[in-house]
């Protein structure tokens, strides 16, 4: 976030080395703006002075949105969410004072149905990362009971999971389990160099940020580790294809808007621009990396029972992917 003054040009860079990246800017008046940035899983609106000073005004574990303020600019609009409440409409002060909800759209549904609030883990990874992770506690949980865990990793990989409600979530645990779900490295919201660290390096450290969680929870006594399961779409898909190559440890497993074959995906999908930046060119200019990071090259080391669930018209995943993947396994 940077200010220029008109008259000489001057730049000044307003955020210093802050890891975290402005999604929404809006001036207040006497050398003051608004800025809203994704702190990991969860959103904050801060106040940024022209002389670098910033503070948070609205937060919390919740996710908020779409900034509106009045012409005065003495209120703020949003739209804010949690893990167990959908969203709605907010106004504050523009000083983050005097909060309101405006509307109570799913007030009938939250009365109606229990949602499962969800344990935030932050654990050290490869290298002493730190990665963010959050455990969603089944229905009707019980002291001296095991449970089953899934592990849910999300698309992307440039997305992330957070401080929101999401009804995927809350359908397995609605179902009795855990639900286990991490930003590993390539997740958006922890800085430019977090996420794209994995640039050349798919299923490498992410892959191990991912089971450093699954280590970390399956030694819990409530958790069942014989009874664990896994999945994800789009990204998440193609990790969970890459899990069941690397460990047997999963008792089953869902792939969801998958990817078998980088170099089928690259001739049949609408997004070639992900894997020439990711995998540092084009299929015939690195070959080798689209071939390693291509789950059907070791289909035959797959034990894992897996549920393929694949859209004829998501062009962004192909049919194609998961027909390989399917006649792989069934081979």
């Amino acid at each position: 976030l940077a200010v220029v003054d008109v008259a000489s040009g001057k730049t000044t860079n307003l955020l210093g080395d802050w890891p975290y990246e402005p999604e929404s800017i809006e001036w207040l008046g006497a050398g003051k703006l608004a800025m809203s940035a994704s702190i990991g899983g969860r959103t904050a609106l801060f106040h940024v002075t022209t002389g670098g000073q910033r503070t948070e005004v609205l937060g919390g574990r919740r996710r908020l949105s779409g900034f509106a303020f009045d012409p005065a600019k003495k209120l703020v609009a949003y739209v804010g969410t949690s893990m167990t409440k959908p969203t709605e409409l907010f106004v504050a002060n523009a000083d983050g004072t005097g909060e309101r909800q405006l509307t109570r759209f799913n007030e009938a549904l939250t009365k109606e149905v229990a949602f499962s609030d969800a344990e935030r883990l932050v654990y050290p990874s490869v290298g002493g990362r730190e990665i963010e992770g959050w455990l969603m506690k089944p229905y009707g949980w019980q002291p001296g009971k095991k449970y089953p865990v899934v592990l849910y990793i999300h698309g992307g990989p440039h997305s992330a999971y957070g401080e929101n409600w999401f009804d995927e979530f809350q359908n397995l645990a609605g179902a009795g389990m855990y639900v286990l779900f991490t930003n590993p490295r390539g997740s958006s919201g922890y800085g430019g160099e977090f996420t794209y660290s994995t640039r050349g390096r798919w299923f490498d450290e992410d892959y191990e940020d991912l089971m450093k969680a699954v280590d970390l929870v399956a030694r819990r006594p409530d958790v069942d580790s014989t009874r664990m399961g896994v999945t994800g779409g789009s990204y998440g898909g193609v990790m969970t294809a890459w899990v069941t190559v690397k460990t047997n440890r999963f008792k089953a497993a869902q792939t969801d808007r998958m990817i078998s074959n980088w170099w089928s995906w690259y001739g049949s999908s609408d997004a070639q621009g992900l894997t020439e930046y990711e995998f540092l060119g084009k299929p015939w200019d690195n070959p080798t990396l689209y071939d390693t990071l291509s789950p059907i090259r070791y289909v035959r080391k797959v034990r894992t029972p897996t549920l393929i669930v694949q859209s004829e018209e998501d062009f962004r995943t192909p049919m194609t992917d998961a027909e390989q993947w399917f006649v792989g396994l069934r081979k």
